[in-house]
């Protein structure tokens, strides 16, 4: 889980040079992260040293999900969606390419992506 291509560097292949912890497991593939410093912003990592993986992060309070991003085979970002409202699209997504966000590709949420925050939301609720 590194960040700005802290993977890349090899900086994230020890537990310390990692910022954050793995709290639960959805199934084999989803994790729900925390920043590992309980002062740390809760910002999902832009890289993944497992291919495909997907994370989410919780508000603080815990009320709801706050981000879940699913990365590629490279490891790299490719979506991050969003629960609070950006430009009147209620919960949305963020499109990513490069280990970077692209300006102007924000979009409603997909059906697949819609399940895949249900599932998330519900986890703990009742059996995955």
């Amino acid at each position: 889980m590194g960040a700005n291509g802290s993977y890349a560097n090899g900086s994230t292949n020890t537990d310390s040079g990692q910022n954050y912890k793995t709290v639960a497991s959805i199934g084999d593939n989803i994790k729900i992260l925390e920043p590992k410093r309980g002062k740390d912003g809760i910002k999902l990592p832009e890289e993944s040293h497992t291919p495909n993986r997907i994370y989410a992060t919780f508000y603080k309070d815990g009320h709801d999900v706050k981000a879940i991003a699913q990365y590629g085979d490279d490891g790299k970002k490719l979506y991050e969606i969003h629960t609070i409202d950006h430009k009147g699209l209620g919960v949305h997504y963020h499109v990513w390419e490069n280990g970077r966000p692209v300006e102007g590709k924000v979009y409603s949420l997909t059906e697949d992506m819609k399940k895949l925050l249900d599932k998330v939301r519900n986890f703990g609720k009742q059996d995955d």
